[in-house]
């Protein structure tokens, strides 16, 4: 048997629930949730184990207009993330 592993970028709007859903998907909270729009500012990363393979999740910041310098250092996360 060979051990496999990849990854997945959870990528969509402001409170879309990415960070919900990375949560769950582990059974642990990694990520912080908020009703607050933008509380996701980095990648959070997550890693999911089986016995033969592994899924490393990457959270990224909502995407959204640019408005200022964090917002326009966020957007670039999320693109990279999409890029990579």
């Amino acid at each position: 048997m060979s051990f496999k592993s990849g990854y997945v970028g959870i990528i969509g709007l402001p409170n879309a629930g990415k960070s919900t859903l990375l949560n769950t998907i582990l059974q642990n909270k990694v990520a912080i949730v908020s009703q607050k729009a933008q509380t996701t500012r980095h990648v959070i990363v997550g890693v999911y184990h089986q016995e033969d393979y592994q899924i490393v999740f990457l959270d990224t910041p909502g995407f959204h207009k640019v408005r200022d310098g964090l917002s326009k250092q966020m957007l670039k996360m999320t693109n990279n993330t999409i890029v990579d």
